[in-house]
Parts: C-alpha cells; structure tokens; sequence
C-alpha cells in the first residue's frame, strides 16, 4: 500500500464512523418524530429511503476505501440522507443541524470541489426547508424567524467550510510546493553527494593503489634491511681479522723501529771507527797492527749491518704484503656500504680513510725498501773495500795515500748510511703513528658497524610494526571502498 493510498483509506475510514453515527440519528430522528409528520414524505418512504441509502452507503466503503471514488460516494449518500431528513420532517425545524455536520465531516476530505458541492447542496436544502417550513407547517409564524435564521447560519458554516477548505487547499499547494522544492534541492544535494561519494570511491582506488605499492616497498626495504644486517655481520667479522693483522703490524713496525735503532747505533759507531781510521791513517806505518784490527772490526761490523738491512728488508716485505691486503680489505668494505645505500655511507668514509692509510703504509714501505736496497749495495760496497784493506795491510806503506782518499769516501758514505738510517727511523715512526690511526679507524669503524646492525635491526623491527599497521589500514580502506562502492551503486 502507498502512501497516498494510506491517506486515502484512513480518512474514509474516520468519514465512515462519523458518517455512520449521522445516519443512525436520521433514522432515529425520522422514527421519533413521526407523529403529527409534515412533509413531502412519510415515515415508511423515508425509512426505505434511508436503509437504502445506508446500504448504498456501506457498499461504496467496503468497495471504494482506497479509491478517491469513496470520497464521493459517501459525501453522495450523507447529502440524499440530509435531503430526506429535510423533505420529510418539515414540523421539526432544528434538524436543519445535519447539515453542519455535513459540512464538518466533508472537511476530513479538504477537498475545494467536493466542499462546494456539499457546502452549496447544504444551503440549498436549508433554503428549501423554509420554502417548505411555510407552505406546510401549521403555525409558521411562530418558528419563522428561527427557520430564517437556522438558514442563514447554515449559510455562514458553508462559507465557513468553502473558506477554510480553500485555504487549507491553498496552504497544502504552497507546502507542497516547498516540498517539492526541497525535494528539488535535496535530489540536487543527493546528486552533488553521489558525486562527492563517486569522487572518495575513485580517491579510496588510488589510495588502495598507492597502500599496496607502499606494502610492497615496506616489503623489500624490510628485506633490504636484512640483507644490511648480514653485510654489516660480515663487515664486523672481516674488521675483527683486520684488527688482528694490524696487531702484527705494530708488532713488525716494532721490530722494524728496533733494527733501525740499532743500525742507527751502528752507523754512529762505523763514522766514529773511520773517523778514528782517518786519524790514524798519519801514524798508519807504526800502528799497522792497530789498523789491521780495526779494519777487521769494520768489515764485522759492516757484515752485521749487511744482515740488518736483509732483516729489515724481509719486514718491509711483510708491511707491503699486509698492506695489500689492508687496500683489498678497504675495497670490500666500501663495496658493502655502497650496497647499504643511505645507511652505510659513514661506514664508505672510513673504509676510504682505511684505504689512504693503506696507500701511506705501502709509499712509506716502498721508500723503505728502496733505502735498504740502496744501503745494501753501498755496505757491499764498503765490506768489498774493507776486504781490501785487510788484504792490503802488508802493502800499507805503498798504498797510504790511497787508503786515505778511501776513508774519506767510505766517510761520506757511512755519513750518508747514518743520515738514510735516521730516514729509515723516522719513516719507521710514521709507520707506527699511521698503523695506530689505522687501529683507531678500524675501532671507530667496528662500533659504527655494531650501531649500523643495531641500527639495521631497529629498521626491521620497526618495517615488521609498519607492515602490521599498514595492513590494518589496508583492511579499513578496503572496508571504506566496499562501503563506497555499494553506495554508488
């Protein structure tokens, strides 16, 4: 049932029941005053006519309640009852108040067309109450002005009855029109709302879209972080067995710094064993024993520093070989911080910095070598002509002046074997101080690669919560979308 089928069938229901109770009392009016009747009709036709009108009546509720047609119907069959109330109950004048009550019940209806056919046979029928009150009644005078005036106020309950249903009708058009309008604005509003809800669907798509791709990126950088976790394990592990090696360093840069002391210690001695030598080449015939001795030392003491130089060749070897692998060991790590992207770029600076040192040790050990090398051949050098002189002892008379020229340039050589062995040393020195820096540099690099794991682990942790919320505001979007979608729809 619709609405307007609701409306209807509810005001012809309560029409019905007042209408109902109307046509009882005109029926019980027309039995109670049947004695001394006036009137166009007498009791037994108005009886008929009424039963039949209340049939007709109740027939065209049961059949039309739900049909504008009842409305008219019942109104029809209440008017012909009024109209046989007044034809045949002339000598009763104040039975014209049915028809006021017509005028109420037709008001249920607020109906202008239904009113003025009501309201207009109404005031005809009281008007012709008069006409007939007196031509028929036997004393007219007595009730004429009550007769005059039950018409006249029957007159003024129509116009009542047509001005009320005219405004009413009037004021249900203009609310209808405000309702329709309000309708009108609330389809545009429901538009503009579908439109914004087609919008938010089409924006919850996209932002589905991008929660999936960003899911999939929080994925693989979680993935990433792992795989930074495992390197820096690696780095940390390869920086342990660096530690080590520089551990042998130092501990070769020591001996190495040893020997050069004492092959510093050993070239003070040689200049001041020659320098005696050249001051005793004078007295060189009588102290040819003396001579003779003290080459000897020499040529023992220039054998010793033989095998130091061949030592400290031997450590050279060894620093260029662990520096090699210190180059190989910085190439790797920066290897690994490239792969770490963001997070390993302090750890790129000191694997760089581990590098440098590298290359300084190695230049370092290079000129190392290269001095040994050359204070090598020159001992050789000396301990051939120190072989000589020992040889040469016997002939010290013919070869005094060239002994001489001899010790003076075994002098400047021993000088400058004394002036490259505090080269040595010094080398030696900066060696040392580099192997530390190294040291302290792979120190700081271990704990940075301890605070990248922590760091690396923090990021998983932290990618592993972001994945748990992202999937329940994945769920939520996908409930918002779904609600939006079957909104649209």
């Amino acid at each position: 049932m619709s609405l307007q089928e609701k409306h209807i069938y509810e005001s012809n229901l309560l029409a019905f029941k007042l209408a109902l109770i109307i046509n009882v009392f005109e029926i019980l009016s027309t039995i109670v005053y049947q004695a001394d009747r006036v009137g166009v009709l007498n009791t037994a036709v108005m009886l008929a006519l009424q039963i039949v009108i209340l049939a007709v009546f109740v027939f065209s509720f049961i059949k039309f309640r739900r049909d504008e047609k009842g409305k008219y119907l019942i109104m029809s069959c209440m008017i012909a009852g009024y109209l046989v109330v007044i034809l045949g109950i002339v000598h009763v004048p104040y039975l014209w108040a049915f028809g006021p009550a017509l005028l109420l019940l037709v008001l249920l209806y607020t109906d202008p067309k239904l009113t003025y056919i009501t309201a207009g046979s109404v005031v005809a029928f009281n008007f012709l109450f008069v006409v007939l009150y007196l031509s028929m009644a036997e004393n007219p005078s007595e009730r004429k002005n009550m007769v005059f005036t039950d018409a006249v106020y029957a007159l003024l309950m129509a116009l009542m009855a047509v001005f009320y249903v005219r405004l009413i009708s009037k004021q249900n058009d203009e609310t209808i029109d405000e309702i329709q309008e309000a309708a009108r604005k609330q389809q545009e509003d429901a538009e503009v709302i579908k439109s914004i809800g087609i919008r938010i669907g089409e924006k919850l798509e996209a932002a589905n879209e991008a929660m999936e791709s960003l899911s999939e990126k929080v994925t693989a950088s979680a993935e990433s972080a792992e795989e930074i976790s495992k390197s820096v394990t690696l780095t940390a592990e390869a920086i342990q067995t660096q530690t080590e090696m520089n551990s042998n360093i130092t501990e070769s840069l020591e001996n190495i710094a040893h020997q050069s002391a004492e092959m510093r210690n050993n070239a003070d001695e040689v200049t001041d064993n020659i320098k005696e030598g050249n001051a005793l080449v004078k007295e060189l015939t009588s102290k040819a024993k003396e001579s003779s001795v003290i080459n000897k030392e020499t040529a023992e003491m220039t054998m010793n520093l033989q095998k130091s130089a061949g030592t400290v060749k031997d450590i050279v070897d060894a620093i260029l070989a662990i520096s090699g692998q210190t180059n190989l060991l910085a190439l790797n790590a920066s290897i690994e911080a490239a792969r770490a992207g963001e997070a390993g770029k302090g750890f790129a600076v000191v694997a760089e910095e581990i590098r440098q040192l590298s290359e300084n040790t190695k230049t370092s050990a290079e000129q190392i070598a290269s001095t040994i090398d050359n204070l090598i051949e020159k001992v050789d050098i000396a301990s051939k002509n120190m072989d000589k002189s020992v040889e040469s002892a016997n002939e010290q008379g013919e070869i005094i002046a060239k002994t001489g020229e001899k010790f003076e340039v075994i002098l400047e050589e021993v000088s400058d074997l004394t002036s490259r062995a505090t080269t040595i040393s010094d080398n030696v020195d900066a060696c040392v101080q580099a192997n530390t820096a190294v040291m302290d540099a792979i120190s700081n690099l271990s704990a940075t690669s301890e605070e990248v794991a922590a760091s690396s682990q923090s990021s998983i942790e932290t990618s592993d919560d972001c994945r748990k919320d992202m999937a329940v505001t994945e769920n939520i979007l996908h409930e918002i979308l779904e609600i939006s979608r079957s909104g649209n729809k």
